[in-house]
């Protein structure tokens, strides 16, 4: 008897950090596919303001959360995407990296939503986060000592601490403001 196909569907962003935004959509496709690939975009850019966390440490923080939930590790894939700067090869590129999927998630990207609708072979999900959070706030959050909890899951948090994620933030902050200020 031949394996049963699997029904995926593939939820793409940065998660820099991973907040509640993203698995409140995670936590909306779990029960309606057998599988979410959640891939990690950028996942080649690291240690910068708008991409402080490498793709493992991103990596560890939906693993965290999902394990945390008791999502069984069949119903969930972490796919690293590397950035490619071409918009007419992009989707080939997400479709090549990625284990075959059905349908795309999207939630407020619409350069990823027009992206896929041009290659038009992939059925689009549009998706609402349950919570409007900004992931650059979420950094400006971390690197002040402000208190996360209405901002990531706990298992996020407590992977945060673990890491000096604060520290990392406030480093890669001072480093930009050097690099820009003029030697005479």
């Amino acid at each position: 008897m031949p394996a049963k196909k699997v029904k995926r569907v593939a939820f793409v962003g940065r998660f820099q950090p991973f907040h509640r935004g993203h698995l409140s959509v995670i936590e909306d496709l779990l029960p309606k596919f057998d599988q979410v690939l959640v891939v990690i975009g950028s996942s080649d850019k690291f240690r910068t303001l708008e991409n402080p966390f490498t793709v493992g440490e991103r990596h560890a923080m939906v693993k965290a959360t999902l394990d945390d939930l008791k999502v069984k590790p069949e119903k969930f894939k972490v796919v690293p995407l590397t950035d490619l700067e071409n918009d007419e090869k992009w989707v080939g590129h997400f479709v090549k990296t990625c284990p075959d999927f059905e349908a795309v998630a999207i939630t407020d990207n619409p350069r990823v939503e027009k992206l896929f609708r041009k290659n038009g072979k992939k059925k689009i999900i549009k998706t609402k986060k349950k919570y409007a959070i900004s992931a650059t706030v979420v950094r400006e959050e971390i690197a002040k000592g402000s208190d996360l909890q209405k901002y990531l899951p706990q298992p996020v948090i407590a992977f945060l601490q673990k890491i000096g994620a604060a520290r990392k933030i406030v480093d890669i902050v001072e480093e930009v403001a050097a690099a820009e200020i003029p030697i005479e």
